[in-house]
């Protein structure tokens, strides 16, 4: 545990305890711990709904929540909500994405027949009754504590049931500051009668904040091997919920022409080995189609710093991940999301932050995709 509750003189008198969804491998969370870290909050706490250990993937050790109010209630605390799709993340989607991969199928046979039966699996592996679990009210917490939520997203948020609008809305209204990063969650929130500020997603900052650290990274492991063998490479991940054939076909066709027009190899990579994220089998699935016409390698690392070396040393980056475009724009890296439709959380940020023009194409049956490319 002195790992994961670090011990030094809290910043400024008062402790900083950072929360958030780095309890589980994704990229984006655990990159937004690690700026948040960066960012000047020495001797920080990191808390989750539960104990891990991701300091293998570049992350932390987090203790869970009641674990931290048990040893710093007592303390001046700075309990900050760091960043992500939190605002809309229910118990039952957390808790199986804490689970490991080859469990999630008994789990979804067992529990997964009525909302109810979710919800009392998801309270007790979870230990708590909150319905939106990566958001917690002052309320809730000792009384010296002040809450904060960092850009935050929850594009979902009118479509999430009564009761969790209700318990965002709580938690949000005490909190002593409170930014979003898009401007559907903005309007969602302002409509429901809170007025939050608008700002970009903390991950912006990764070249300043740990720009030493991937420069360090890239002249070592599979970026540095990649740099012998592509002249240039274009960065590419997709979610598994895109592992269809279809959808598959369709990213081939696409990701082909920009490979070919660009003279530059391709490398596929995962943002996030959690359930419900990637995985290799689809990433397998994708090589197979474009072998054939241009040169294919499957990026093993998951390590937070390899992959935005990776994401650096592109040439462009195409995919699912908002991380990866925010992470590969930052570093000046001409950058396409692919999203299902305008309403996911890649689209609202890019339509928030950037001004481009939309273009929809169809690829196999009826699955639209929504390419956007932005030069750094």
């Amino acid at each position: 545990m002195t790992d994961a509750i670090r011990c030094e003189a809290p910043a400024e008198g008062r402790r900083v305890i950072l929360f958030g969804a780095f309890d589980r491998h994704n990229f984006g969370d655990l990159l937004l711990a690690r700026c948040a870290a960066a960012g000047g909050s020495a001797g920080c706490v990191f808390a989750g709904l539960v104990a891990r250990d991701l300091s293998e993937f570049g992350g932390f050790r987090t203790v869970p929540l009641a674990a931290a109010i048990e040893r710093y209630g007592n303390d001046e605390a700075d309990f900050v909500h760091v960043g992500g799709e939190v605002l809309t993340t229910t118990a039952w989607e957390a808790s199986v994405m804490l689970q490991r991969a080859e469990d999630v199928p008994r789990i979804l046979a067992v529990h997964d027949y009525s909302d109810t039966a979710r919800d009392e699996w998801a309270a007790a592996c979870l230990g708590t009754a909150r319905r939106i679990p990566y958001v917690v009210a002052k309320d809730d917490l000792p009384r010296a504590w002040r809450t904060h939520f960092r850009g935050v997203g929850g594009v979902a948020f009118d479509a999430l049931q009564a009761a969790d609008r209700h318990e965002v809305l709580r938690a949000l209204a005490g909190a002593t500051t409170l930014a979003v990063r898009d401007r559907s969650t903005f309007e969602a929130l302002r409509r429901a009668g809170l007025d939050a500020d608008l700002a970009p997603d903390p991950a912006i900052k990764t070249p300043a904040l740990l720009g030493d650290l991937i420069r360090q990274r890239a002249r070592q492991g599979e970026v540095a091997s990649l740099q012998g063998r592509m002249q240039s490479w274009m960065a590419v991940q997709l979610a598994a919920e895109w592992g269809d054939d279809a959808t598959l076909e369709g990213v081939a066709q696409l990701l082909r022409a920009e490979a070919e027009a660009r003279g530059s190899g391709i490398v596929l990579f995962r943002a996030g080995l959690a359930p419900w994220h990637d995985d290799l089998e689809t990433l397998g699935r994708l090589a197979d189609r474009l072998a054939a016409r241009v040169p294919v390698a499957l990026f093993e690392s998951a390590h937070v710093l390899d992959i935005c070396a990776l994401l650096a040393g592109a040439s462009t980056y195409v995919g699912t991940s908002l991380h990866g475009w925010i992470v590969a724009h930052a570093f000046g890296v001409p950058a396409r999301s692919l999203v299902h439709g305008p309403s996911d959380k890649a689209a609202c940020y890019l339509d928030t932050w950037c001004s481009v023009p939309r273009q929809w194409r169809t690829t196999g049956e009826s699955v639209p995709l929504f390419p956007r490319t932005v030069s750094g």
